[in-house]
């Protein structure tokens, strides 16, 4: 009984982390583009941006203030999986802050721009760059 126990919860395991890497590395819609070019995403969806480094979007966060009698204004946290060829960055991004994102964990420097968050908080509008 409990090596049926284990082989099931093993298979659970394996199944959650195939669903995983399912969700990050091949759900969404794929685009091209081209750098200092804007391109709109959705949740999952991702960009290779010149056959250097591909960004997919992997939440949009709510923090506006909804309360009348609160104190700060809010914003849209949008929060992105950056790759190349050879490393892996995690960024996040908010619509208040005007400056770009720079990512120096990767082996060439990128930018990461976040232009425009849609009213509902389903797509955003992203420019990459080199740095």
């Amino acid at each position: 009984m409990k090596k049926i126990i284990n082989f099931l919860l093993t298979l659970v395991i394996l199944g959650l982390i195939g669903f995983g890497i399912y969700k990050v590395f091949f759900s969404g819609e794929k685009l091209n583009s081209f750098f200092d070019r804007e391109v709109t995403l959705s949740v999952w969806d991702q960009v290779t941006v010149s056959s250097e480094v591909t960004v997919k979007l992997i939440s949009i966060d709510d923090n506006r203030c909804k309360e009348d009698d609160c104190d700060r204004e809010g914003q849209f946290v949008a929060k992105f999986l950056v790759f190349n060829s050879k490393k892996m960055a995690y960024i996040e991004v908010g619509s208040l802050d005007p400056e770009p994102t720079k990512i120096d964990k990767l082996s060439i420097e990128y930018i990461v721009e976040l232009t425009n968050v849609s009213e509902d908080g389903k797509s955003v509008t992203i420019k990459v760059n080199k740095g």
